[in-house]
């Protein structure tokens, strides 16, 4: 994210961002680049294992499924779906 120096103080230029575009690093340029995405009508999920909330171009194809039982003791798979970034610590883990 290029800064520029103005007499009052410091003008910040972000990028031009398009829906499904990965995120950016920086934290005004994330913030404009959330905008878009949910603009665009993408909502986020919550990740299995970290529970931070991505978009879905943030979210990999890996599904983590448990089995529960429900109050009348039947049995139910639980999904939850992983980030990428805990996939790739999960996939750096032995």
């Amino acid at each position: 994210m290029p800064c520029s120096r103005i007499p009052n103080g410091i003008i910040s230029i972000v990028g031009e961002y398009e829906p499904g575009d990965p995120p950016p690093s920086g934290y005004i340029d994330q913030q404009e680049w959330a905008k878009v995405q949910m603009k665009a009508g993408l909502k986020q999920e919550a990740c299995g294992q970290c529970g931070l909330w991505n978009f879905p171009q943030e979210m990999s194809e890996v599904v983590l499924s448990m089995p529960a039982w429900n109050k009348a003791g039947e049995e139910v798979i639980l999904t939850d779906p992983l980030c990428k970034k805990c996939e790739a610590a999960a996939k750096e883990t032995p």
